[in-house]
């Protein structure tokens, strides 16, 4: 006897097993989505006071960072979506604040774009001009090391830029590196920080004002065009004398003449001189010009941007001599005579007695 009867098909569970797992991603990303938008840090408690360190250079990414280490905000993430949904971060400024706990996202944004900061840091001014040891005295009378370590990092190779590992050892051997500028310093920064902070400050300059290619383009070194730039900063006062006196550098070296340049002595001695006499200049170093033939050892001081782009670029000129010119505005006088430069010289000394 045949069976008419139909089997009975199973049901499968399989689309509402996954209807429940769409429901309950649905609902862990709304509120994830919706944690995420929320303004409300989650972090600290309430009337608690949180010192946080921001240094100087640092970025949203690196900000958020800090603040989450802190517990000053939930997630570094949940910080730097709301600063891009709302075009924050630009304006944050680094220094010592205190934020208090369970702040929302736009009373630490406001802190942050206002600078409310307990300024610690210690200002640096390192002047166009400045010898190595001159900076090393300025740093230690701020209090942040002794001249011995300033010294000792300026003599170390153990940093990340190729230009330092390329410079000819001798004696300070970081001279003309450490660029001029204003510097701030926390408490508890060691000499080796400081100084990488000036050589970082050098290497954005030289990138900054196409230095680096400018050089690959001419027939010097870095370190013999940061060695003129040196010597042009520490001879001339005026812009457009700049290249001037780079241009009598370059003519000098090409003639074979000693460049006899004062400042070069100067330096030589150790000491900041008013006045050069005959014998210093038979000063036996070799950052004295007039002791050694072409380039002094190494750069005598730190030159600014427009001293480097003069010592790559120098003005194509023949003059060979210069001299002041005006005692009381220190122009000078170029020629390629020399005894039209005697005659300038004679001038110049009459006017002095």
């Amino acid at each position: 006897m045949a069976n008419n009867k139909r089997k009975r098909k199973k049901k499968s569970i399989f689309p509402v097993v996954l209807l429940i797992i769409l429901i309950v991603i649905a609902v862990i990303l709304t509120v994830t989505v919706t944690k995420m938008l929320s303004t409300d840090m989650d972090a600290g408690n309430s009337g608690e006071i949180i010192s946080v360190e921001i240094p100087e250079g640092s970025n949203v990414n690196d900000i958020a960072e800090i603040l989450a280490q802190n517990n000053v905000i939930d997630s570094a993430a949940h910080f730097k979506l709301l600063c891009k949904l709302n075009n924050e971060g630009r304006e944050f400024k680094f220094g010592s604040y205190n934020f208090e706990g369970g702040s929302d996202f736009f009373a630490i944004a406001e802190k942050l774009n206002s600078g409310d900061a307990e300024d610690k840091s210690i200002h640096i001014t390192v002047k166009e001009g400045m010898w190595l040891s001159e900076i090393a005295e300025t740093v230690a009378k701020e209090g942040l090391c002794q001249v011995d370590e300033f010294m000792a990092a300026a003599n170390r190779r153990d940093y990340d830029y190729d230009f330092v590992k390329e410079i000819p050892e001798r004696e300070n051997l970081l001279e003309g590196y450490l660029y001029p500028e204003t510097y701030y310093f926390m408490p508890g920064d060691t000499a080796y920080d400081i100084v990488n902070t000036m050589l970082r400050q050098f290497d954005k300059v030289c990138n900054e004002n196409d230095i680096y290619s400018k050089v690959k383009k001419s027939d010097k070194t870095l370190d013999e065009i940061v060695t003129i730039a040196s010597l042009v900063e520490s001879e001339v006062k005026y812009e457009e004398e700049r290249p001037l006196v780079s241009s009598v550098i370059y003519n000098r070296l090409k003639e074979d003449m000693k460049l006899q340049i004062d400042a070069s002595v100067i330096y030589s001695l150790g000491e900041r001189v008013s006045r050069v006499y005959y014998s210093d200049l038979e000063n036996e170093n070799e950052h004295n010009t007039y002791y050694v033939k072409g380039l002094p050892v190494g750069p005598i001081c730190s030159p600014r941007a427009s001293s480097v782009l003069a010592a790559v670029e120098p003005a194509d000129t023949d003059y060979l001599y210069y001299v002041v010119e005006n005692q009381e505005t220190g122009k000078h006088y170029f020629t390629a005579d020399y005894d039209d430069f005697l005659n300038a010289s004679e001038k110049y000394k009459s006017t002095l007695e």
